[in-house]
């Protein structure tokens, strides 16, 4: 029987280890909970709001594997990928092989990085860091060189994993406002606002029933 095969907002790529394996089962759980705010998605009618199935795979592969099935599949099938960015990444030929894969089928454009420990020199892939290009020289001698780019990434660098949960509140908005072609600021403001306003609602709620029992 043939295997179904799904449509997925993003695809997330980490090494299986502690703190990056931590980061990505939460991310994956916060981008498909997330809902955008009222007054953003009045605006945004006939666009997509919401992120809807997000693929994470939950087995790492021995080194010498070739992606899968079902791991083309679902990067073939795939809007964004999402690098979990640590130095154990780098350690990783399985997560290069999905970088490598995606930039292929979708371009480098559409890769989103989190970087989780580390700094970016370290924890980036050569993948993320340098876009491979080949130039004919003066003598008529075709070199292939390397030129830096800057990915778009987000940074939950944190202490402990509560303080890496508290920044991941803000900067998934940064990763979203790229998936939905926004601005991170107005995106962050009015998330912001429908927070507050849920809070107030809630105290309001208590406040009468304080009242009613008074």
């Amino acid at each position: 029987m043939e295997e179904k095969k799904y449509h997925y907002d993003a695809f997330i790529s980490y090494r299986h280890k502690e703190l990056d394996k931590f980061v990505a089962e939460n991310l994956h759980r916060q981008l498909e909970a997330f809902r955008m705010p009222g007054s953003v998605a009045k605006k945004r009618k006939g666009y997509k709001n919401q992120i809807e199935r997000v693929f994470r795979d939950k087995e790492e592969l021995p080194l010498t594997s070739d992606l899968n099935d079902p791991i083309m599949n679902a990067l073939e099938n795939s809007d964004w990928l999402i690098v979990i960015c640590s130095p154990r990444l780098r350690e990783s030929v399985w997560c290069k092989k999905e970088i490598e894969t995606f930039v292929k089928l979708h371009g480098r454009e559409h890769v989103l990085a989190v970087l989780i420990e580390g700094e970016p020199e370290e924890s980036f892939p050569e993948e993320l860091l340098f876009r491979k290009e080949t130039i004919t020289n003066p003598d008529g001698s075709v070199e292939e060189i390397k030129i830096p780019i800057e990915p778009l990434a987000a940074d939950v660098r944190g202490k402990d994993k509560k303080e890496v949960l508290k920044l991941m509140k803000v900067e998934i908005l940064r990763i979203l406002a790229a998936m939905f072609h926004m601005n991170f600021d107005e995106l962050r403001q009015r998330h912001k606002e429908q927070k507050q306003k849920q809070k107030m609602m809630i105290l309001t709620l208590v406040a009468t029933v304080c009242l009613l029992f008074a």
